[in-house]
């Protein structure tokens, strides 16, 4: 025994508080192939002849290992510790042999209370006990079935290895806690800020800890690994890959259909395969699959963040340096598993255990810095947009005064020109201008909508109305448009109180009925009232083009117009108009739409809790003064002075429509109307006082009055005094008759 003793290099044990490396050339006869057979009991006293694999065994060749050394205590400390950590190889041994021939194996399956096997983070630790003086021969068998990392083995005093121990631990628990930690945050601020990149940032960050964790000493503690990698570490690590590609695309908001994302595409795919192909070939073959694959994500992240650095810059820089520390990292795993196996001096590769939760705290910290960065520059745009925007909006408020003129002036001109057109091509021409100039007024008017919509300058008014007649006298007055195109409309109404303000719905409906017809080219139009789960609904169906997917998200939006075939672009400020109006009333709207088959657009409203009013005649409170006129600055500006001098106002557009009104509601004592607008037969239920504002192509209708659109406010007001004498008796002594005072 002797001689064998002195062919192995003695490790003297002088310091309780020194950690003395048995991997090391120095104090140890390095890794030696076990003779297959002979198990570690049955072990020579001598390490046996044949090749020597330094501190690097290769389990590629040989299953399993011997390390041979001779202990001397030389300190008065009994209780010693014997650490192996760094994983990959199974259960270890250790062969204790005495001076006189004695041997006793130790294990390091009795873990926990009355054993004498302990458990750390970088590995395992089994009790010894040395007499001051003793010498004792030690031999460390390790087997595995695939390359490992480099192992590391030590024995330290009892105080020095609790000490040791503690320190890792706490060292490894507190990173796992910033870890989690970091996660968790990650998972609140997406859930605060709609960053899906947070989530997946911390579902990448949760999945690499696992990694780590496989390899630490928590499968041994929870459920008795011998830390084997099947095939739930192979899925855990093509988790981890994914999720950091989908990280990676999140982030930079990868577009569909774009290069990058082909490229984001097949690296997932490829992921999938890889993951698939290494259940089914050996180990040292997956390693190399995913060595591969992570390869190709690396390259597809780090690229597409280049791209993004050189097209953007800011923080994508941060974003960048991020994945360095991760990418170093494993980097470090395939040198140390695929690196040279000559012999070394003293291996303390064990450390990374720990300091790969670090160097992920790092990885996540720099990403978290890069996300908060974006966050913040999509929070400046947001607001700059939105500055803009009200700029924009209060512009068009501000500059609608200004804006209208030219266009009432237009129309004055054009009224006054109409007596010097005669003969038949000028007339056609003048008809011609006076649409074109019709048109462009309602559009104007319709921008002007949406800024005051958009500047907040409208205030809904709601109350209890009844819905039937407001959609009869629509369906009448969009009839004729509809018949000119060849379409039917059609009309399904129930009479049913809603809770509205009558004027912004009217609005509403005009814009919903108007598209409807004009992206129609064949069928008809259906506009019909439901009761759904205690709400109206009103629905305008058509058989027209349809709304494709894409196309749906857009179609509310003017600055995004889609195109809705045939050569004609989108629903345009319409349905904008429509949209806010919406969000103004609370009145929900809903689209469903099929390409080619046709579209339905939804409102719902309200029920009214109680019945509507009756509108008050002309002697129980404010006159009724009804005005026929195209939607324009012109009709606003005589509506807004007929409601100073303390009139109701109703509006129609055409004579049609006006005896709806006239005869559904409340009598009328002045009915003005523009040429333009007269159609049919011009007779009105109630008898009011009826004025045409310019004079008509065909003469002035019997019966009606002429007034020039460019008559001095005097001479309306004459107008109104005369109608309300003519409604009413004239009043009694001490009453002042309206409009006394003029206003100009």
């Amino acid at each position: 025994m002797g001689a064998a003793s002195a062919a192995v290099p003695s490790l003297e044990l002088w310091s309780q508080d020194a950690r003395y490396p048995l991997a090391s050339l120095e104090h140890s006869s390095g890794f030696v192939a076990a003779p297959p057979g002979v198990a570690l009991a049955d072990a020579p006293a001598s390490p046996p002849v044949g090749r020597a694999f330094g501190l690097a065994p290769d389990f590629r060749q040989h299953p399993r290992y011997w390390l041979y050394t001779r202990v001397v205590n030389r300190s008065e400390q009994r209780d010693w510790v014997l650490h192996v950590s760094n994983f990959g190889f199974r259960q270890p041994g250790v062969l204790l042999l005495d001076e006189d021939g004695g041997r006793r194996r130790l294990g390091f399956e009795r873990t926990g209370p009355g054993g004498d096997a302990h458990i750390n983070v970088l590995g395992r630790a089994v009790e010894l006990t040395l007499a001051p003086g003793q010498a004792r021969s030690l031999v460390v068998e390790l087997s595995a079935t695939h390359p490992t990392w480099h192992p590391y083995v030590a024995v330290m005093s009892a105080p020095e290895y609790q000490s040791w121990s503690t320190g890792l631990n706490i060292a490894f628990l507190v990173a796992v806690g910033v870890i989690v930690g970091l996660a968790a945050l990650a998972v609140v601020c997406g859930a605060l800020t709609g960053e899906r990149a947070f989530f997946w940032g911390a579902l990448s960050s949760l999945l690499m800890l696992a990694y780590y964790l496989e390899h630490s000493s928590l499968p041994a503690l929870l459920w008795r690994s011998d830390y084997h990698k099947g095939g739930l570490f192979w899925l855990l690590v093509s988790s981890a890959l994914l999720s950091q590609l989908a990280f990676a695309a999140s982030f930079l908001r990868v577009a569909r259909g774009g290069g990058w994302y082909r490229a984001f595409l097949g690296a997932g795919l490829l992921t999938l395969v890889v993951g698939a192909l290494a259940l089914t070939v050996p180990f040292e073959a997956r390693v190399s699959l995913y060595v591969f694959n992570y390869v190709i994500l690396a390259v597809v992240i780090l690229g597409s963040g280049i791209a993004r650095v050189r097209a953007e810059g800011r923080y994508y820089v941060i974003y960048l340096l991020g994945w360095f520390p991760l990418v170093l990292s494993l980097l470090q795993v395939a040198v140390v598993i695929q690196g040279s196996s000559a012999p070394a001096r003293v291996i303390t590769e064990s450390y990374k255990m720990v300091s790969v939760l670090y160097i992920q705290i790092l990885h996540m910290f720099l990403h978290a810095m890069a996300l908060i960065l974006r966050v913040r520059a999509l929070r400046e745009e947001k607001l700059r947009a939105e500055f803009l925007s009200r700029s924009k909006s209060r512009f068009i408020a501000q500059s609608s005064h200004d804006l209208s003129q030219p266009l009432h002036a237009m129309g004055l001109f054009l009224g006054h020109l109409r007596p010097y057109v005669r003969d038949a091509e000028g007339r056609g021409i003048f008809l011609r201008l006076k649409a074109a100039h019709r048109r462009m007024s309602g559009s104007f008017q319709s921008i002007m909508d949406l800024g005051k919509l958009e500047a907040g300058a409208i205030r809904p008014v709601s109350r209890a109305m009844p819905l039937a007649p407001l959609l009869r006298r629509l369906a009448d007055e969009y009839r004729p448009l509809a018949e000119d195109k060849g379409l039917r409309l059609r009309l399904r109404a129930r009479a049913v109180t809603v809770q509205s303000d009558p004027e912004l719905l009217e609005r509403m409906l005009r814009n919903l009925i108007g598209n409807a017809i004009k992206y129609t080219d064949t069928g008809g139009v259906l506009v019909g009232v439901r009761q759904r789960r205690g709400r109206v609904v009103i629905q305008v169906w058509d058989s027209g083009r349809g709304i494709g997917g894409d196309a749906r998200e857009r179609v509310f939006d003017i600055y995004q117009r889609s195109d809705q075939g045939g050569g004609e672009k989108g629903a345009g400020i319409g349905l904008s108009i429509v949209k806010h109006l919406a969000e103004l009333l609370d009145h929900p709207l809903s689209l469903v739409s099929a390409p080619g088959r046709g579209s339905c657009f939804a409102v719902a409203l309200a029920p009214a809790s109680a019945p509507p009013a009756r509108e008050p005649g002309p002697d129980h409170g404010a006159p009724r003064v009804l005005l026929v006129m195209v939607p324009g600055p012109a009709r606003d500006a005589l509506a807004a002075r007929m409601e100073r001098w303390g009139c109701r106002v109703t509006t129609a557009l055409s004579l049609t429509c006006a005896r709806t009104a006239l005869a559904e509601g409340a009598p009328a004592a002045l009915v003005l109307c523009e040429p333009a607008c007269l159609d049919g037969s011009v007779s009105l239920p109630g008898d009011p006082l009826a004025v045409c504002l310019g004079e008509p192509e065909g003469g002035v209708p019997p019966g009606w009055l002429l007034l020039d659109a460019t008559a001095p406010p005097s001479r309306l007001r004459a107008l109104l005094n005369a109608a309300l004498r003519r409604a009413d008796p004239p009043p009694s002594a001490g009453e002042p008759a309206m409009g006394a005072a003029d206003d100009g």
